[in-house]
């Protein structure tokens, strides 16, 4: 038959540790009768201050005794060597006061608009940890200059370390990927890693990073898009084999910011002016054929010279004779 699972009064107390960086508890049960074949769980649950200093391994031991006085043997005894990690809970984002949208004309290709891309960092654990922020910043597309004179600030903490190095695309056929999906990264384009390292990310501290620069226009050519994205992304780092992100917050340990380089077009207004004024002067011709062909003009003029007649024969009429002297 199928063994039944029960649960068992138990009673616990923590025992005066035998040396120093070693703790015990004792837990007994009464009035038990361990019959031959039985199986007894045990679920031990440690409650760790989070200014606690383990090391980087635990060692727990388990001893079994009973009230029968049976010869101890190794089999009462059993060790457990645990690795030690402390949860932490760090989280980068994009800032919103990042530059989001940038338009430029096909004639402007020589010009560059400064931007700048800001991320936040916090630290939303329980424990002060060391982390280094990486980012990757796109500089450059087939030997043409797409992002100049980067650099990163962060005017909360000046006394952050950042060094930079260049890493090559890791694809090679840019413009197939890019006319697949229009964004810009160091998938496809020469990049910046910045690495920079805060030696104590303090518990609810927040940092800010910008990374400010020239965003020129000349390479959005090669691309043949009127649209493109341009991504930089961050992301947290440290000692995985001493600390790990709280389970199921991954994703908070990177974010990206993009930014949208948009073509528009420039009207020259010569045409529409020229069109204007011929259209204009066609219309007018029109109407003035239109009214000549109805006798509009002649009415005109027959009206005025009635009118000039009529003006003149009173005057003739009405002259006063020349008088004689005496």
């Amino acid at each position: 038959s199928r063994p039944q699972a029960r649960s068992l009064p138990l009673t616990c107390e923590s025992a005066p540790a035998g040396s120093p960086g070693i703790g015990s508890a004792r837990c007994s049960i009464k009035h038990l009768i361990f019959r031959e074949g039985a199986q007894m769980t045990f679920t031990a649950t440690f409650d760790v201050s989070p200014k606690a200093q383990l090391g980087d391994r635990l060692l727990l031991t388990a001893n079994v005794s009973s009230e029968n006085n049976s010869p101890r043997t190794s089999k009462r005894t059993s060790q457990l060597e645990v690795p030690v990690k402390y949860a932490v809970y760090s989280v980068i984002s994009s800032h919103e006061e990042s530059t989001r949208y940038l338009n430029f004309s096909a004639s402007g290709e020589k010009e560059s608009s400064m931007v700048q891309h800001r991320y936040q960092v916090n630290n939303l654990g329980a424990r002060d940890l060391p982390i280094s922020i990486n980012f990757l910043v796109p500089v450059e597309l087939n030997q043409v200059s797409v992002w100049t004179d980067v650099e990163v600030s962060h005017p909360q903490n000046l006394s952050i370390q950042c060094s930079s190095e260049r890493i090559a695309p890791t694809k090679s056929n840019f413009l197939a990927h890019i006319q697949e999906n229009p964004v810009l990264n160091c998938s496809m384009a020469d990049c910046l890693r910045f690495r920079c390292d805060v030696p104590s990310f303090g518990i609810q501290e927040e940092l800010d990073f910008i990374l400010k620069g020239n965003l020129s226009f000349g390479w959005i050519s090669q691309t043949l898009q009127k649209k493109v994205l341009v991504v930089s992304v961050a992301e947290i780092t440290f000692n995985r084999s001493v600390y790990s992100q709280l389970p199921g917050q991954e994703a908070f340990l990177r974010a990206q910011v993009e930014t949208v380089l948009e073509e528009y077009e420039v009207h020259n207004p010569v045409p529409l002016i020229v069109g204007s004024s011929v259209g204009g002067l066609l219309l007018l011709a029109l109407i003035t054929a239109t009214l000549y062909k109805v006798g509009f003009f002649k009415r005109q003029y027959k009206e005025m010279m009635e009118e000039a007649h009529g003006q003149t024969a009173p005057e003739n009429g009405t002259q006063d004779p020349p008088q004689v002297a005496q």
